[in-house]
């Protein structure tokens, strides 16, 4: 078995808080640019120097063998050799106390001098060892002398050893188990829908041939479970894991009902959903500071002390409840339990954050099992990826935000108002610094690296200061909120300081505001895939292809797609195109009343519950203005911003089959994607228009990179991000076997060919015009009336 040294060289038993500079948990690429800068200084200032060298050693014992692997970050050369381990923190002076005070068992030294007894081991010379601290925040340094002695070394390797010999034999009974359940899996359905067969001989010919995969099904033909038993099935078969992951926590639930059917089939298959940390967190604001939380304190000691994660692996299915209530008995960290127990996990439901989001938990959590290969992963609703991805490397930061916290600050303690306030005006400024002169609208700037620094060093300055005084920190507190506001942006600057293509900053002055915007984040999204052996990502809008795979970083010839029909008869479904209306803007204002009329005609032919999906809410509140309902018709509405309680009340109300409703909704939205509405619920759809992006310098600089680098930049910036919530939409429609139901689709667009690219292939024969009708309300008559 095979363990990194930042993995291997810890407390034995574990003990210690969660914090930045317990030294659990850090990522690989923290404080790199730092430790390449020094490494830099040293080989110019001494020629015995030599950086990132590579070590390992073989232990055996008790029947395993463990090879530890790492790297020096640099050793000096000569009789008595010294290494250096270099180890950035905001605060090196409270980094200094952590690991005085930890009797020399802190995972830093521990690193240290496992490079030093391995270099004894080879050499039978001990080396001079040091750790050298580096601020982040001002590049100030620190150099800690260690001591390597021999004796207490190997009596904590003896029980470091000891650990590993109980993990590798639980991870021997862990995989002998997931290989039997995966002998054992059936499909928990007695008669699979139509398609659903041939969706999972897709998926295990494609795993076969080692293949990518990214499927296009439609809504109704049992996908989720389609994907998801064979791909966790053949990842049980290695003795590995499954990570379904969702562009929302809402829609976790339908991967958890496939694993509960499965589950029921008598699969012995543990599952786990992972869930946020601001939801799970006990206190006011998620700071993971021992000296700010109870649960943060000493977490780690008590983790081992209470065995809770042999606790955990008892448990058949982990959810938030189970970590919340084990949490508070022990005072632990919810959140942090939660990813102790990923590793007995089978499959692992999350939020596309934990293994796209920079910096990913995920992607800190080393797998230590008798397997072959790495977890597979399944993406839902992939459609999603490509905008959710840019997003999380687009930021922004407005003088309007920063103004409305002057009030907040206002408030603070006396000890803290005045600097507050001095940052927050600082802040400001800054931003405003970057104004190109004489601009009336938005511009493309050079990103403001430098000053944004500073100011991001400042503030850090400040919160720790604030986080280590006595005061009590409350929900939305105003100096967190001013700090993470602005480290979210300065992270993604510094990001982008090399200057790379798929990146451009601009300055708003009308609101003013800088912003960062990502066109393109499928290099990004690449490295996540390394840590996966199979990738398949399914939904019902994923056309064009070539689109969806380019900018979810999965443009390969290994590539493989596949779209799969409704399993439903298509005489369960009308689907009609009406050119005759326009939703393009210059046309709107004489539209409304066309659109208003077609509505009322077409739906009070058939009494139900239909659904008008907008390109925006106020296209849907002009029409609504001119509207009139048919006769026995209440008219709801989506608004921006609705909370989940106004949501929850019209969904409810569509279940009541005794009532007929229009729902003035709008594409994108809480009501046209993600959910369901099968039966009666919605017997019909009339999506109007394509909700193209804003026309502005953002999208129109977007469509100029998507020219240059994939030849298509209209297309890419605005035809196939609209026409993936136009389709996403009349999917609502028809969800079972006894589902009938109506799908008007309004625009000339809809049946150009740049458009129809993206519609489902069922649903003509040869081209859109197919779906034009020439006498629209008797062939939605002639529908209604006609027999199943």
């Amino acid at each position: 078995m095979s363990l990194a040294v930042a993995k291997f060289a810890l407390p034995a038993p574990r003990k210690g808080s969660i914090d930045g500079n317990s030294g659990f948990g850090g990522s690989a690429e923290a404080g790199q640019e730092i430790h390449l800068n020094i490494q830099a200084s040293r080989k110019k200032l001494f020629s015995n120097y030599r950086a990132e060298v590579a070590t390992n050693h073989t232990f055996e014992t008790s029947g395993f063998t463990f090879e530890i692997r790492g790297k020096l970050d640099g050793i000096f050369d000569s009789e008595i050799p010294r290494i250096e381990e270099i180890k950035s923190s905001f605060n090196i002076y409270e980094l200094q106390r952590r690991l005085q005070e930890s009797n020399s068992e802190h995972p830093y030294c521990l690193q240290l001098r496992t490079y030093g007894y391995f270099h004894w081991l080879k050499t039978n010379i001990i080396p001079d060892l040091s750790l050298l601290l580096v601020s982040t925040r001002n590049n100030e340094t620190h150099e800690l002398k260690i001591q390597l002695d021999i004796a207490n070394y190997e009596a904590w390797l003896e029980r470091r050893l000891a650990e590993l010999v109980y993990e590798a034999q639980l991870a021997e009974k862990r995989t002998r188990r997931r290989k039997k359940t995966s002998e054992k899996m059936i499909f928990p359905f007695d008669k699979p829908r139509r398609g659903q067969i041939d969706l999972i001989e897709t998926i295990e010919q494609g795993m076969r041939d080692n293949r990518t995969m990214l499927l296009q099904a439609p809504t109704g033909l049992g996908k989720t479970v389609g994907v998801l038993f064979p791909t966790l099935r053949e990842a049980l078969s290695r003795g590995q894991r499954s990570v379904y992951v969702t562009p929302k926590n809402s829609q976790h639930a339908v991967a958890e009902d496939a694993i509960d059917r499965l589950q029921h089939t008598g699969a012995n298959i543990k599952s786990m959903t992972l869930t946020a940390k601001n939801k799970m967190c006990f206190k006011n604001e998620p700071i993971c500071n021992p000296e700010f939380c109870e649960f943060a304190d000493n977490h780690y000691t008590k983790i081992a002390e209470n065995k809770l994660t042999e606790q955990l692996a008892k448990k058949k299915s982990l959810s938030s409840r189970t970590f919340k209530k084990m949490a508070s008995r022990f005072e632990v960290c919810p959140f942090e339990l939660q990813l102790e127990a990923i590793v007995d996990a089978d499959t692992l439901i999350c939020d596309y954050n934990y293994v796209f989001a920079p910096r990913s938990v995920l992607g800190r959590i080393e797998n230590f099992e008798f397997n072959e290969g790495k977890p597979n992963l399944i993406i839902d609703e992939a459609h999603n990826l490509p905008s959710r991805a840019m997003d999380y490397y687009s930021p922004s930061l407005s003088v309007f935000t920063l103004e409305s916290m002057r009030d907040e600050a206002a408030f603070l303690k006396k000890k803290f108002r005045n600097e507050a306030i001095s940052l927050l005006n600082a802040c400001i400024q800054t931003i405003q610094k970057c104004r190109p002169s004489d601009i009336s609208k938005a511009t493309k700037i050079k990103p403001p690296l430098a000053s944004f620094m500073v100011q991001d060093a400042d503030l850090r300055n400040f919160l720790s200061t604030y986080l280590n005084s006595d005061v009590d920190i409350q929900p939305k507190d105003i100096v967190l909120k001013l700090c993470f506001y602005w480290s979210e942006f300065t992270d993604a600057l510094q990001f982008i300081g090399s200057g790379r293509k798929e990146f451009f900053t601009t300055y708003n002055p009308n609101p003013e505001r800088i912003s960062i915007t990502c066109c393109d984040a499928s290099e990004m999204l690449k490295e996540s895939y390394n840590n996966y052996s199979q990738v398949v990502g399914f939904s019902a809008t994923l056309k064009p292809f070539d689109f969806y795979s380019r900018l979810s970083g999965l443009n390969s010839e290994k590539l493989k797609t596949a779209e799969f029909v409704s399993p439903f008869s298509k005489e369960q479904r009308k689907l009609l195109i009406i050119p005759q209306v326009s939703s393009k803007y210059s046309e709107r204002e004489r539209n409304y009343p066309l659109i208003a009329d077609a509505i009322r005609r077409i739906s009070e032919l058939k009494k139900g519950n239909y659904f008008v999906f907008f390109p925006s809410f106020d296209f849907l509140t002009r029409v609504l203005k001119v509207f009139k309902a048919p006769d026995g018709f209440e008219v709801l509405r989506q608004q921006s911003g609705m909370s989940r309680d106004s949501i929850d009340e019209i969904l409810f109300r569509l279940r009541e089959s005794t009532l007929n409703h229009l729902i003035f909704a709008v594409q994108g939205g809480v009501f046209s994607e993600g959910v369901d509405y099968p039966g009666k619920m919605a017997i019909g759809a009339f999506v109007v228009g394509p909700a193209l992006p804003t026309f502005d310098l953002v999208r129109e600089e977007m469509r100029q990179y998507y020219q240059t680098n994939y030849a298509s930049g209209f297309d890419y910036a605005y035809t196939y991000p609209a026409m993936a919530k136009a389709v996403q939409a009349a999917g609502r429609v028809i969800r079972t076997e006894t589902d009938r139901g109506l799908i008007v689709l309004m625009d000339d667009r809809f049946i150009q060919t740049s458009y129809t690219k993206s519609m489902p292939q069922d649903w003509f024969v040869n081209n859109a015009r197919e779906l034009v009708s020439q006498n629209i309300l008797k062939d939605v008559a002639d529908f209604w009336n006609q027999p199943l």
